[in-house]
């Protein structure tokens, strides 16, 4: 215990690193992966030095390994050190630093029409109690990927629903007469991306994670229903292979990338792979949104991921702070991120902006983050990795046919109730 408190301190002290004994307003220190925002956060800063004269800002890089850096955060925050100021948080940690009180409230902060801007599926991750404790820095999500060639030899329309999807797989999987060529291959190995993935599909159906109420819904009509058609995809209909059920997405976007899979549906990393000049599909391939379920073409499929701008609730300049994470998610910074960097912009309206025709890609990543679903983070707080796993324990014993759908549905829904004492 007492090698544990001196580490705290010390690590704690690390946090400080920089800062003065005397706080003074203008000396803001912001902590952010040297990867995460890439070379926008040097001129972000420099742009906020020139605007704001009088104040500095130091740049504490840490790790871009997540988990290293939420120890980092969770030591000094724990410790209540002053700084830093302002740091990034990643989309699922934003609601359980605010309960605890470790996150500034900005709805005070920053300007409302700014906080309005804000993709609003992803800043209800940040938002608890109808405060604002983070702003949306940049996005990622899923996309279903889809080989543009095969659709176009079978005469098929880019699919819009599940039902359009099967249909498809069936379409090309019987013309082509290839036994090593799938319909659809995705992520559901028992990861947090199995999460993700099965929010998309209830999410394609009407369902949500709580209900109107607040109360757990994980076992509703709608979930149950699209539940069962990825339980369908496999055995029923048998468009994606056994090894589905241990697939990472790499190991998804590899399958996919050997020209045997006409479907994926994994993060938009892998376009860049997908794209390159030694890749097998490259050329032949494109995404649209994930798909819904036919009725319900405004359900939010798109699982969405990323990161936001925090204020430290222990710092001493706060005003201050947030007027840095206001400047680095102004329209014109997130715009420059897009154009300069492919930072996906956490702003709706920097997509709509005429000068985006030079960052397409990200703007038709943009159109599928508008329908965009976030984990149930927000929510559950410090409970969101037990109620993650509850999760994906149960959509796997549905997926391995241990359980039927329902039932397990249902032991998923009574176990995450009692995690949060429901």
């Amino acid at each position: 215990m007492k090698n544990f408190k001196l580490y705290a301190v010390a690590l704690a002290a690390v946090l400080s690193a920089g800062a003065p004994v005397t706080a003074v307003a203008q000396d803001l220190v912001v902590s952010i992966g040297s990867r995460g925002y890439g070379a926008m956060v040097d001129k972000n800063i420099e742009s906020f030095e020139a605007a704001n004269p009088g104040m500095s800002v130091e740049w504490n890089k840490v790790s871009d390994v997540p988990g290293d850096t939420r120890k980092l955060y969770v030591t000094g925050l724990t410790a209540r050190s002053p700084t830093p100021d302002v740091f990034a948080v990643d989309v699922i940690w934003a609601g359980e630093f605010a309960q605890r009180g470790w996150l500034a409230p900005l709805n005070d902060l920053i300007d409302a029409d700014q906080i309005a801007a804000y993709n609003p599926s992803f800043l209800s991750a940040a938002t608890v109690d109808d405060n604002v404790y983070a702003a949306p820095l940049y996005l990622d999500g899923t996309h279903l990927f889809y080989r543009s060639d095969l659709l176009e030899k079978y005469d098929i329309e880019v699919p819009k629903t599940w039902e359009e999807v099967i249909s498809a797989s069936k379409t090309v999987m019987e013309g082509e007469g290839n036994p090593q060529l799938y319909g659809f291959v995705s992520m559901w190995a028992k990861i947090e991306g199995l999460f993700m993935n099965w929010l998309s599909f209830t999410g394609g159906n009407g369902a949500s994670f709580f209900d109107a109420d607040g109360k757990v819904a994980v076992n509703s009509p709608q979930a149950i229903e699209a539940t069962q058609t990825m339980v369908d995809i496999l055995y029923k209909h048998k468009i994606a292979p056994d090894s589905i059920l241990t697939m990472r997405p790499d190991d998804a976007r590899t399958l996919f990338q050997q020209g045997r899979s006409v479907f994926l549906m994994v993060q938009d990393f892998v376009h860049a792979p997908l794209s390159a000049e030694d890749s097998p599909v490259a050329g032949k391939f494109d995404f649209t949104r994930n798909p819904y379920f036919a009725g319900h073409e405004d359900g939010h499929s798109t699982a969405l991921g990323g990161w936001l701008l925090a204020v430290n609730a222990n710092s001493e300049n706060k005003e201050a702070a947030a007027k840095l994470v206001a400047h680095f998610t102004s329209f014109d910074n997130q715009l420059e991120a897009a154009l300069s960097e492919n930072r996906a912009p956490g702003r709706t309206d920097v997509y709509e902006s005429e000068q985006m025709a030079g960052a397409s890609l990200i703007r038709d990543f943009g159109a599928n983050y508008a329908v965009g679903v976030v984990r149930p983070s927000a929510a559950t707080g410090s409970l969101y990795p037990r109620v993650s796993e509850a999760m994906q324990i149960e959509i796997t014993n549905a997926l391995n046919q241990k359980k039927s759908v329902e039932d397990a549905l249902n032991d998923a829904a009574k176990a995450v109730k009692d995690i949060l004492g429901q």
